[in-house]
């Protein structure tokens, strides 16, 4: 009994010191699992983005990391890794790609060897005409008031204002004629009336 209970013993200790040892090496071997993304998860972006970079919880194996778009109509094709440093991956986003919802998978292995796969997925809108430049309105100068020169009168000749002085020299004269006239007539009458009476 005693050499079966030290076996027991020895086979639990020894059970013991694995799951310590399984417990101690864990954090070690801990996954590269995905940490965040820019663009994040479920992002609706105003414009398309120019790369898409993706940061892990463990170093990756650049030799075993594979990104994969798929467009709105579910056409699959492979993303470029611009760069691969530790833990992060840069993707260059092809910038004549079309407007909707793309998503992207990631297959990714840690340094321990363990694969990790999941996916993310983000839109954005069409990109509108750009807009043209607004002129800036120059301003009218205004213009400045001109002067006309006063026009030049014109020489006028004086115009004599009529006079009656010969108007009166005729008239002083016919009305001296006419009292002339008279008393010649009156002096005849006379003369006749006288010869009439020293004839009778």
């Amino acid at each position: 009994m005693t050499f079966v209970r030290r076996v027991i013993a020895g086979l639990f200790a020894g059970v013991l010191v694995l799951i310590g040892v399984g417990l101690t090496a864990a954090p070690a071997n801990a996954h590269a699992d995905l940490v965040s993304t820019d663009p994040i998860d479920g992002a609706v972006l105003e414009a398309a983005p120019t790369e898409v970079t993706f940061t892990f919880s463990e170093p990756l194996l650049p030799d075993f990391v594979r990104f994969i778009r798929i467009s709105p109509e579910g056409e699959t094709t492979d993303l470029t890794a611009v760069s691969i440093e530790n833990n992060v991956a840069i993707l260059a986003w092809p910038a004549d790609l079309p407007a909707g919802e793309w998503t992207v998978e990631y297959r990714v292995v840690s340094q321990d060897g363990h694969p990790v796969n999941g996916s993310i997925f983000f839109s954005y809108p069409e990109a509108g005409p750009t807009p043209e430049p607004t002129p800036t309105p120059v301003p009218t100068p205004t213009p400045e008031p001109t002067t006309a020169p006063a026009p030049t009168p014109e020489p006028t000749t004086p115009v004599p204002s009529p006079t009656t002085t010969e108007a009166s020299d005729e008239t002083g004269s016919t009305t001296g004629w006419l009292i002339a006239g008279i008393a010649v007539i009156a002096l005849a009458v006379v003369v006749i009336i006288g010869l009439v009476v020293r004839r009778r």
